[in-house]
């Protein structure tokens, strides 16, 4: 006797029947599930950081982020964002580019139909001595004194440097001073810096493609790290970096104003040299003074101009900053503006490579 037919219909009447067993009803399967979410700490620092979660849950699992305290997410990036059974969770924090505040996010595991969450803050960007924040950047609130050093005072116009070269040129104006065009001496027993009208008439850094329209970040062709004169952990900025801390002009302010610095001149505030101060945009709080200027979240930078191919000293009633963006083969970035009605912020007419100039630093953070 064939008793597969009899089996069949045994089988399919004990199925339509198992609903029926509360003890096998699937919709109440997961009452008992636990699911529970530990951290090893719930606050990080503004430079970023990790954090370890400890997942306690027998079944399969999806982590998500809710309650993002600021505009930007993607901060916190987590190693794993589904799985099954307990496990361990690690969350990458990326630095703070957030100096005076704290921001959080909600991290939460669920578990069908099950969840457990807490809640990370991170603190704000802590900053070391001669930095500041200014942009979105880390500045050093020092020009380079020389490859790999800064200067010890914020006045100090320091040494200059070509558009990607590490060697370091030290200008002395009462030796080195030139007329407007920087090719020939302002007065009697001025001579060029030694050495350097040789290196400019050599010269040479090729450039293929650019758009500095079309990308505010510095390419391929532009300053090689190798060649990099800031110290370690810091890097020379892009056009567009020292742009967004000072801002700029067009066609001498009749048009474009959007400079983000006040000129302070020699004498005022304890300055012994005129500049820029960045960091307050165009209103300049009464009690900031040179003693307290990076404390309150300000840079100077001091009036310079460059070296010329001739070897002298030009235009030095300007606050002038090199940037590591390359536009062709004989112009790099140049950042020069007098502040009252000049700004070439992109160093269109005047930033030739071969020129030498002061270089601010950036730090080096991975965002």
């Amino acid at each position: 006797m064939n008793r597969l037919p009899t089996l069949l219909c045994a089988v399919a009447l004990w199925i339509l029947f198992l609903p029926s067993c509360g003890s096998r009803n699937f919709d109440n399967m997961w009452e008992g599930l636990t699911v529970e979410l530990e951290a090893d700490k719930t606050t990080v620092p503004g430079n970023g950081g990790e954090v370890y979660l400890a997942l306690h849950c027998p079944s399969a699992w999806t982590l998500e982020f809710i309650g993002w305290s600021t505009e930007e997410t993607g901060w916190c990036v987590p190693d794993a964002i589904e799985g099954e059974g307990d496990t361990f969770i690690t969350l990458t924090f990326k630095p703070s580019m957030l100096q005076s505040s704290e921001r959080s996010v909600n991290v939460r595991v669920v578990s069908h139909g099950r969840s457990s969450s807490l809640k990370i803050t991170q603190s704000g960007m802590q900053l070391g001595p001669g930095e500041v924040l200014i942009g979105g950047r880390i500045w050093s609130v020092y020009n380079l004194a020389d490859t790999g050093v800064f200067a010890s005072d914020i006045e100090q116009v320091g040494a200059m440097f070509q558009f990607n070269r590490k060697k370091a040129w030290k200008p002395d104006p009462t030796k080195n001073m030139g007329v407007f065009d920087g090719y020939g001496p302002s007065s009697a027993g001025m001579v060029p810096v030694p050495g350097f009208k040789e290196v400019a008439d050599a010269y040479s850094d090729p450039h293929t493609n650019f758009d500095p329209f079309g990308s505010p970040i510095n390419d391929d062709n532009g300053w090689k790290p190798e060649n990099d004169p800031c110290p370690a952990g810091w890097r020379v900025p892009t056009q567009q970096e020292i742009i967004d801390a000072l801002g700029y002009s067009d066609d001498h302010c009749a048009t474009i104003d959007k400079f983000k610095c006040v000129r302070v001149n020699a004498g005022e505030r304890g300055f012994k040299v005129s500049g820029l101060i960045a960091g307050f945009g165009r209103k300049l709080p009464e009690e900031v003074t040179k003693q307290n200027l990076t404390a309150m979240g300000g840079m100077f930078v001091p009036l310079s101009g460059w070296i010329s191919a001739g070897g002298y000293l030009d235009r030095t009633w300007l606050s002038c900053l090199r940037g590591s963006t390359s536009y062709s083969d004989t112009m790099g970035g140049l950042y020069l503006t007098t502040y009252y009605d000049y700004c070439d912020h992109w160093g269109w007419g005047d930033g030739l490579k071969s020129r030498a100039s002061c270089i601010r630093c950036v730090k080096i953070v991975e965002r």
